[in-house]
């Protein structure tokens, strides 16, 4: 997510936009934050819990790691039934700059916010493609996805060696690494 554009997001005009957020800004808003929610769907009434219980947030390479342990049977039903479509978070006073780019929708690119809260999110797809949630226990859902260093464990460590692309995508989708649409 932190250096990777985003899916085309609609900029409320009739227009799109990408957005791309700077590495290090998840890490500024969360060294602000006292405590950031976790919520299903972005709905503040269906509050799931929060960072001084069972949600755990940094960032990493690849952007906002999220580590929670649900005990709501309602998302723990949505999981087990593969309905949960990833991750998606709050940007509140984004500090940000935006550039019309030839023949490309324009760029917003964030380098700080603040944030108050993440979602589960069952009823809309992730604006980035990074995300990816499983039901791991009877009573409890975590995200998963692959790091950039497994790539080595895989025998892809060496970029130029290794041309075969389709070989790397089918090992990504599954480790559960694309969208299930």
């Amino acid at each position: 997510m932190t250096g990777r554009d985003s899916r085309p997001i609609p900029d409320g005009k009739g227009g799109y936009f990408i957005e791309r957020i700077n590495p290090g800004a998840f890490q500024k808003a969360l060294q602000r934050a006292e405590k950031v929610n976790i919520l299903f769907n972005h709905n503040w009434n269906r509050k799931i819990g929060d960072t001084s219980s069972n949600l755990t947030l940094k960032e990493d390479v690849i952007g906002l790691r999220a580590h929670a342990e649900i005990t709501d049977k309602e998302v723990i039903k949505e999981a087990k039934a593969n309905r949960l479509r990833g991750w998606s978070f709050d940007i509140k006073n984004p500090v940000d700059y935006r550039a019309e780019r030839e023949g490309k929708l324009p760029l917003r690119t964030i380098s700080d916010f603040e944030i108050s809260e993440v979602s589960l999110i069952s009823n809309m797809k992730p604006w980035y493609n990074s995300t990816t949630v499983e039901a791991r226990a009877e009573n409890s859902t975590v995200e998963i996805r692959a790091e950039e260093f497994e790539a080595e464990r895989y025998g892809f460590e060496d970029k130029e060696k290794n041309k075969n692309k389709n070989e790397l995508k089918q090992i990504i989708k599954n480790l559960g690494g694309f969208n299930k649409e």
